[in-house]
């Protein structure tokens, strides 16, 4: 009777590992299949915006919805911005730099002969400023003010991030211009 005891035991022990092996192993499934669709929400983050921001470039459009009507010819960034033939669009910011109320725009091109044509749009589309003599590709575009006597923010191109290889474009009270003193060309 002993035996028939003793097998009888082992049986039932043998039941309660297998019950335990089966939900250890179910959590374990439910807890990586939980992570899992966490991680999905959590991988894409929703972008935080502030006012104090530095203007960033190149500046994006918005997508735009689907209009019920064709447009006869659609516009591009060629058309926009007035890229000049044979250049090639790189970089571009909007701000009001010149206290007018109206945002003007520094636009960035590459120009066949390996140099970088820089120049500054009105809110009408005249041409502020112009000059194709720069031989660095700016990496980014910021605004600021260029010293403390400033009223208006100046576009501060930087060629090389935390490096000083910049320059200014800034607006002088008459028109555009780098400022002498500048090193970053």
């Amino acid at each position: 009777m002993s035996e028939n005891k003793q097998t009888k035991t082992s049986k039932i022990l043998m039941a309660i590992i297998i019950v335990l092996i089966i939900v250890i192993l179910f959590w374990i499934g439910f807890y990586f299949f939980k992570n899992k669709q966490t991680s999905q929400i959590t991988l894409t983050p929703s972008p935080k915006l502030s006012a104090s921001t530095i203007t960033p470039s190149p500046t994006s459009s918005p997508l735009l919805s689907p209009s019920p009507t064709l447009s006869p010819s659609p516009t591009t960034t060629t058309d926009i911005y007035q890229v000049p033939a044979g250049e090639t669009y790189l970089l571009s910011s909007t701000a009001d730099t010149n206290g007018d109320g109206k945002n003007e725009t520094l636009v960035v091109t590459a120009m066949s002969s390996d140099k970088y044509h820089i120049y500054v749009l009105s809110s009408t589309g005249a041409n502020l400023f112009d000059d194709k003599t720069f031989a660095q590709k700016p990496v980014r575009i910021a605004t600021q003010t260029y010293g403390a006597s400033e009223k208006y923010p100046s576009w501060m191109l930087i060629f090389t991030e935390q490096s000083g290889n910049l320059a200014f474009i800034h607006w002088n009270g008459r028109a555009y211009e780098i400022p002498k003193n500048d090193m970053g060309l």
